[in-house]
């Protein structure tokens, strides 16, 4: 038997895919990966085989399609040379897909695990009927055939409109680390200018409400540390505002030096539009990874997320318009900011070992037999 992990990236910047290879070399498993480094630029894991299809990140139109069918056919090719039974770790859709076909047609005893980082079909909101339909067929397929399925967050369940009752798990993008050392004061991050800093990492994308970000910081009404990669437009502003005395911004970052670029901000933005239908769900790193740094967290009024940093009182909410972020950061007390960093602070104890127990223990038992 031998794991094949499946991931659509470079593994190296996604933090939910390294730890469970991380687990896998702790307790010395057997296993491949399978990655796509679309520019060919990144730093190669070991145990890798890299699909050779060079591509853009968040590209639209035709190419868009090729270069995916090309990823998906890349990993059947790739698991039809393997000789053992497998034990298929799929993350998303365009994993898990050809990993059921394979599992289908292969005719051994093959068993697929489809990680939900996203439901696909959501974020085709503005896209043609033949292509939803499309997508909605290999969902369905997918989910079918999985063995068993592991979601972000527990309620998104509600979101799968397939019966898995029985079959799945949930591990949230919970940070997971032996220690913290390396989180500590840098003045490299620092502004020296009494303004209020705030912080994204991530990917950047039209609808995580970052032109609003930016154009506040460019106009001075707060700081901003920056970093993350995906769409040019973003990056060619950002880039074109390297004098800007309140904007810095770091290109794309190892993890650990996302997490030290929050953990000397004030505060973590994670907004989400909710002009597609999948960020009503969603599930984003920034909620925990506000309570690993002890920062409160900005994010956007009447999603799930919301009711959670409300809820708890370690953040923010507000609606998805450069008025509001204007209004929230103009009106936010330091001694609140103060207060609800305490509170994501002792709230981190309580979610620390989370997915370290989800790994010995559901992850292992389903999934490592």
């Amino acid at each position: 038997m031998m794991i094949v992990f499946i991931r659509c990236n470079d593994i190296i910047s996604d933090s939910r895919a390294k730890k469970y290879i991380e687990f896998y070399d702790r307790i010395g498993c057997d296993y491949k990966v399978i990655a796509w480094d679309r520019l060919g630029i990144s730093e190669k894991v070991q145990h890798a085989i890299y699909c050779p299809t060079k591509s853009k990140y968040n590209q639209g139109g035709l190419q868009a399609i090729v270069d995916r069918l090309k990823w998906m056919w890349f990993i059947l090719k790739t698991l039809f040379k393997f000789k053992d039974n497998l034990r298929i770790h799929a993350c998303d859709l365009d994993a898990a897909f050809p990993a059921t076909i394979y599992k289908l047609f292969s005719r051994r005893n093959n068993y697929v695990l489809f990680d939900v980082f996203d439901w696909i079909s959501d974020t085709l909101y503005n896209q043609g009927k033949i292509v939803t339909l499309a997508f909605n067929y290999m969902e369905k397929l997918a989910t079918k055939h999985a063995d068993h399925i592991i979601i972000c967050e527990p309620e998104r369940v509600k979101q799968i409109p397939y019966n898995i009752e029985g079959r799945y798990s949930v591990l949230q993008n919970i940070p997971s680390f032996e220690n913290m050392d390396f989180l500590s004061d840098d003045n490299n991050y620092k502004f020296d200018n009494g303004k209020t800093t705030l912080a994204y990492v991530g990917g950047f994308t039209e609808d995580r409400c970052l032109h609003e970000l930016i154009q506040g910081a460019e106009e001075g009404c707060f700081n901003l540390n920056i970093a993350g990669y995906g769409n040019k437009n973003i990056t060619e502003r950002l880039n074109s505002l390297n004098k800007c005395s309140t904007i810095r911004y770091y290109g794309k970052v190892a993890y650990k030096d996302g997490l030290r670029i929050m953990y000397n901000s004030d505060i973590v933005y994670a907004m989400y539009s909710k002009v597609n239908p999948n960020h009503f769900f969603a599930a984003p790193n920034k909620y925990y990874e506000t309570m690993f740094v002890g920062k409160p967290v900005i994010t956007t009024a009447g999603i799930i997320i919301a009711d959670k940093v409300k809820n708890n009182n370690i953040g923010y909410v507000m609606d998805e318009s450069y008025s509001s972020l204007i209004s929230l950061i103009d009106n936010i007390d330091k001694d609140d900011i103060k207060e609800k960093s305490q509170i994501a602070k002792k709230m981190w104890k309580q979610y620390r070992n989370a997915t370290l127990d989800y790994l010995n223990t559901t992850y292992k038992e389903t999934f490592l037999v």
